[in-house]
């Protein structure tokens, strides 16, 4: 039996490939998929475990919802970003983590960077989500390395060149340990005062916003970027390190990679050409600062990515 991404029909008898071949325009105008999830574009069942593929179509700059969460999900990103607040924390999601749910939580979302984010949605039993993701409060919003994130794009690409459900459970399975052991819960500043505790998540988020816009946005220098969301080079470093548990140089790279890694899905393997895109000196750059992030050289990346016919 071939775990493939499949379009296998929504509760409301729509075909989640159908979506992605709808016109944009008409999208938008789709209230229901709009506030459901986006452009549903695939689905992979393995080991009682669901995964979605989800392209967001939402273009409103502002929080929608509220929605509730009717079951236990993982979710990584992929490309893009938008605004996330879920049972009451609001942060920013980009292809450097993601985000947990559990049932009941009450959840918005806002796109300030526009629509077209890419993330998947792994829905999970809730004892396998207590065995490995239950444990003192931390927030919701958590990073992973870069390895874990290539494991993540590896399985979509597995399942999309006709990965058996048996390879894929165990790449899930795999994949979850991954995210719950190496995963770096971002900081709720719970001993800052109130307003000062505000203040910094807010400018979090702005920072992650600008750097998420376009890829133009990661060739900023440090007081550019600085300037951009109000604050100083010092202190914009002390307060993001502080809150993410990592360093703006560290989170601006794992970006570039991850843009790097996307548009090799999407089908560009000209490495020249995304070591340019993405702000690096030259090919070599690119192949060090991926080697560091990830453990392998962009060449085997492309290859590991690859759809095969």
């Amino acid at each position: 039996m071939s775990g493939r991404l499949t379009g296998d029909p929504t509760p409301d008898g729509e075909e989640h490939m159908g979506e992605q071949g709808r016109g944009r325009e008409r999208l938008l105008r789709d209230e229901a998929v709009r506030e459901r999830r986006g452009a549903l574009c695939g689905r992979i069942r393995a080991g009682g475990m669901t995964v979605e593929d989800i392209l967001c179509c939402e273009d409103r700059t502002g929080f929608a919802g509220p929605g509730h969460a009717d079951g236990y999900t993982v979710v990584l990103a992929r490309s893009g970003g938008y605004l996330r607040r879920i049972a009451g924390e609001e942060f920013f999601v980009d292809p450097s983590g993601g985000y947990l749910t559990r049932p009941g939580d009450e959840h918005r979302v806002a796109h300030p960077i526009g629509p077209g984010d890419r993330s998947t949605e792994i829905r999970v039993g809730a004892e396998l989500f207590a065995d490995r993701f239950d444990g003192p409060p931390v927030s919701r919003r958590f990073s992973v390395t870069g390895a874990t994130d290539v494991h993540h794009r590896a399985l979509l690409a597995a399942a999309r060149n006709g990965a058996d459900t048996f390879e894929l459970a165990e790449r899930l399975h795999r994949l979850l340990d991954e995210v719950a052991g190496t995963a770096g819960h971002w900081r709720t500043d719970a001993g800052a005062r109130p307003a000062t505790a505000r203040g910094h998540a807010r400018l979090v988020r702005d920072t992650c916003a600008a750097l998420a816009a376009d890829p133009g946005a990661l060739r900023l220098s440090l007081e550019e970027l600085a300037r951009s969301v109000g604050a100083s080079p010092h202190h914009l470093s002390r307060v993001f390190r502080a809150v993410t548990g990592t360093t703006l140089t560290r989170h601006r790279n794992d970006l570039r990679i991850r843009g790097v890694l996307h548009a090799i899905e999407e089908g560009e393997h000209r490495l020249r050409t995304l070591a340019h895109a993405y702000g690096f000196a030259d090919q070599a750059h690119l192949t060090r600062v991926c080697r560091d992030h990830t453990g392998r050289l962009p060449s085997a990346l492309r290859s590991l990515l690859a759809d095969r016919a």
